[in-house]
């Protein structure tokens, strides 16, 4: 195979798809032991000393939810390309991990307001908080709180108090309901079924 049909290749939805799906099913194993019994065992078991066991696990749950659902979002992008004919060698599926920006590329359906703020928190875990202690600037952790701000309604006033509800992003339900969404921008159900 040629490296230009290695390029095209790699471009294909299929590629995006096919590892969208693993990352989903592997998100949803590691739901199951953190909602399982087992947990302790587990960690006993390989000599965990790194404090809570859960939470390591809730962890990379949501390292692997943030993995899945930007990748299927990439999927719908890259069969979107595909679909009007894009020519792969000059139109990218974008290699970014934003995934509000991601969301609009693909010409996903809008969302309600709590998934819109879900999308960021995703965002993060992509592109600092699920790997780092902090992000990798003042300037970028700015930016990133003003975009959750900018989702408040009303507006954020700097000399008011504002207590916002919170809004849990990382629930298996939660991110399986975003997964769906964007899976069905392939033309079809996702292929996998609700715990």
């Amino acid at each position: 195979m040629s490296f230009e049909q290695d390029v095209i290749e790699w471009r294909r939805y299929g590629h995006w798809d096919s590892r969208a799906i693993k990352a989903h099913f592997s998100a949803f194993v590691l739901w199951r032991v953190l909602q399982g019994p087992h947990i302790d065992e587990i960690a006993n078991e390989c000599s965990y000393t790194g404090g809570d066991a859960s939470l390591a696990v809730m962890e990379a749950f949501q390292r692997e939810s943030a993995v899945a659902l930007e990748l299927i979002i990439k999927a719908v992008i890259a069969r979107n390309y595909k679909a009007r004919g894009a020519d792969p060698a000059t139109e990218q599926v974008p290699a970014t991990h934003d995934l509000p920006e991601l969301w609009r590329t693909a010409g996903l359906p809008e969302l309600a307001r709590e998934d819109k703020y879900r999308l960021p928190l995703f965002k993060s875990v992509l592109m600092w908080s699920g790997r780092y202690a902090t992000p990798r600037d003042a300037a970028k952790w700015k930016k990133e709180n003003e975009a959750f701000d900018a989702l408040e309604d009303p507006p954020v006033d700097p000399h008011k108090i504002i207590i916002r509800t919170p809004i849990t992003a990382f629930t298996w339900d939660k991110f399986d309901r975003l997964y769906r969404i964007a899976h069905e921008g392939l033309g079809g159900p996702a292929a996998f079924s609700k715990a």
